[in-house]
């Protein structure tokens, strides 16, 4: 499904140290073109170890490519728990907060910056560990404890939405308490069923689908 990306990535490499040989270069690249899925922002460490792996001949190639494919379903459970399920949630709850306690473009761009310097930090930090240590990009990414983090940040997503309810109070300017009430308890039935959800309905789906891809891989 990513085959086409990850043979253009590591396409460089390939015409490097195989650009005498066309055919040789042609055959090594089709050996990318395999079905290829996981996180898009993980890949970046299966890419650096599988570079690793190819600079060191054909042999160690074909072995780094059987091993991706493990690779690339255990970080595409992790990688998608994190990111789509922690990181992007969370910085989009705290740019809401932003917006409605200073309205404005603050919200937006805090959105933008925090997000994309997140993951770019990560993806650039993994590919060069891929690169210059191969397998040890395992331990870096276990370091860096992205289940854990997922939970914590799926915290402070919760408390950012119940400030914001306070704050969309504010903002809205509700001129009778009643409203200003009704207003609270249906903001706070809403992110107590967006919780319940997400702790019961939305994660039993989650580890399914981990279990499936370690199935597969």
């Amino acid at each position: 499904m990513q085959c086409l990306g990850l043979a253009y990535a590591i396409y460089p490499l390939l015409k490097k140290l195989y650009g005498h040989n066309p055919a040789q270069l042609i055959r090594r690249t089709r050996c990318y073109l395999n079905c290829f899925n996981s996180n898009p922002y993980l890949a970046a460490g299966i890419l650096g170890f599988l570079v690793h792996m190819e600079s060191q001949g054909e042999e160690m190639g074909d072995q780094g490519l059987s091993l991706s494919s493990s690779l690339s379903a255990l970080y595409g459970a992790v990688g998608d728990n994190f990111f789509w399920n922690g990181l992007k949630p969370m910085a989009s709850a705290l740019a809401v907060m932003i917006f409605f306690w200073h309205p404005g473009l603050a919200g937006p761009v805090f959105l933008l910056l925090f997000y994309n310097l997140v993951h770019i930090c990560i993806r650039y930090v993994v590919y060069l560990y891929g690169v210059h240590r191969g397998i040890g990009v395992l331990e870096k990414i276990d370091s860096l404890r992205l289940p854990l983090l997922r939970n914590i940040m799926e915290y402070i997503t919760t408390v950012s939405l119940a400030v914001t309810v306070f704050l969309m109070v504010d903002y809205f300017n509700f001129k009778s308490s009643l409203g200003a009430t009704l207003f609270y308890l249906l903001m706070l039935l809403l992110i107590a069923g967006l919780w319940w959800y997400r702790k019961n309905v939305h994660r039993s789906f989650s580890l399914k689908n981990q279990f499936a891809l370690m199935r597969k891989s």
